[in-house]
């Protein structure tokens, strides 16, 4: 057995201490291993698994206002949850705490708490309304009894519904499997004129349950179906989709109204394609000529990606054959250019050489005391370049 006392062993306490039946003392900042201590402002809740036989001593502050509580066997219950539901199907379910059989109800505890309901199908994880607030199927606000109304509006082999109840330093939770199943199930035999419809109720329904089959007609109009003797729906054509709506009472005794379908007909003969009206003889004037039919268009067989892989493997060649062009051209012409510019050079070259010579020969003239002999040697040529 366990017991827990509250004393004031310390004056001017400024945190609060647990003293265990062997004499050792911890607060939340200096905690020993199995224990759990959570503070906020207003309350300290601390979580001890396997605590020792003996008395425990709680170290606080002496006040008219504070308060312990004491939880030592705290268990999660859940209401019945069934293994077969049908898709529509709505059920409630609760769950609340208990301490040694007892609900807990103390508000003061409950409000540290995180209730929550979850439901885990192929198809993701949805977050259920479980609440203690009197709404979505809870009863009473505030009772510690947290309620919820579940339902499937599709079929699931396994759903996984998850409660759980968690506070800083602990949790409780609680697994439940069961199946969603469609009420009913249509089921076609026969091809063509001999096929028929069978409707399978399953067995989430009691007996008694109503059921009316429909078929849409070329118009897309709803056409009732008669069952026949043999328990089977004779179709009324080969090409619109079948329905049935069920109404009834689930097993566990829930209304449920729910519309299953469509299915179409196997071996239906294919759409006949509208044939054009042809134009009456009067209507044609005399001077007018009888439209000529247009002949029907027939697919072309699909060669769209072989004619485009022609194409690009003929476009390659040109591509490559034109970049080669392009590149001599540039090649050539920059050639060119080069050739063009020492040409430049060179006759640059030359003029200079020549003005220079000329030069010389000026001066020469200047210098000498027989004038007549320079000028015999320069005279003629300067005539040839006039001359040119």
């Amino acid at each position: 057995w366990n017991r827990v006392r509250l004393a004031n062993l310390l004056k001017n306490l400024e945190e609060n201490a647990l003293i265990s039946p062997d004499g050792e003392r911890f607060n939340d900042t200096d905690i020993p291993a199995g224990v759990a201590w959570y503070r906020d402002e207003g309350y300290d809740l601390i979580t001890i698994s396997s605590p020792n036989k003996g008395d425990w001593l709680l170290d606080a502050e002496l006040d008219p206002d504070n308060r312990v509580m004491i939880v030592t066997a705290l268990k999660l219950e859940t209401s019945e949850i069934p293994a077969h539901i049908a898709v529509g199907e709505s059920i409630s379910a609760s769950a609340n705490l208990t301490n040694k059989g007892t609900q807990v109800r103390r508000k003061a505890f409950l409000k540290l708490l995180d209730v929550r309901a979850d439901a885990m199908t192929s198809a993701g994880t949805d977050p259920l309304g479980l609440n203690d607030a009197g709404q979505e199927g809870d009863e009473k606000a505030g009772d510690g009894r947290y309620t919820m109304l579940y339902k499937e509006e599709r079929p699931f082999e396994e759903v996984e519904l998850l409660f759980s109840v968690e506070s800083p330093t602990f949790m409780r939770e609680k697994r439940f499997r069961l199946s969603v199943h469609e009420p009913a199930a249509l089921r076609l035999e026969g091809e063509g004129s001999e096929a028929k419809l069978f409707v399978d109720l399953h067995n989430v329904m009691r007996e008694g349950t109503e059921i009316s089959v429909w078929q849409d007609d070329s118009s897309g109009a709803k056409v009732d179906l008669a069952l026949d003797p043999e328990g089977a729906y004779k179709l009324n054509n080969l090409s619109g989709g079948v329905y049935a709506s069920i109404t009834g009472i689930s097993k566990l005794g829930n209304q449920v109204v729910r519309e299953v379908g469509p299915v179409y007909p196997t071996g239906a003969p294919p759409t006949p394609a509208a044939v054009p009206e042809p134009i009456p003889e009067a209507a044609i004037e005399p001077n007018q000529t009888k439209p000529e039919p247009v002949p029907s268009q027939v697919p072309e067989p699909e060669e769209t990606s072989a004619e485009a892989e022609e194409e690009d493997s003929t476009l390659l060649p040109i591509i490559i054959f034109v970049s080669v062009n392009l590149l001599l051209i540039a090649g050539g012409l920059a050639a060119w250019l080069l050739i063009r510019k020492r040409r430049a050079t060179q006759e640059d070259s030359l003029l200079d050489e020549y003005e220079d010579k000329e030069s010389d020969g000026v001066k020469a003239k200047e210098g000498t005391d027989d004038p007549d002999e320079t000028v015999v040697q320069d005279a003629p040529q300067l005539d040839r370049e006039n001359a040119a």
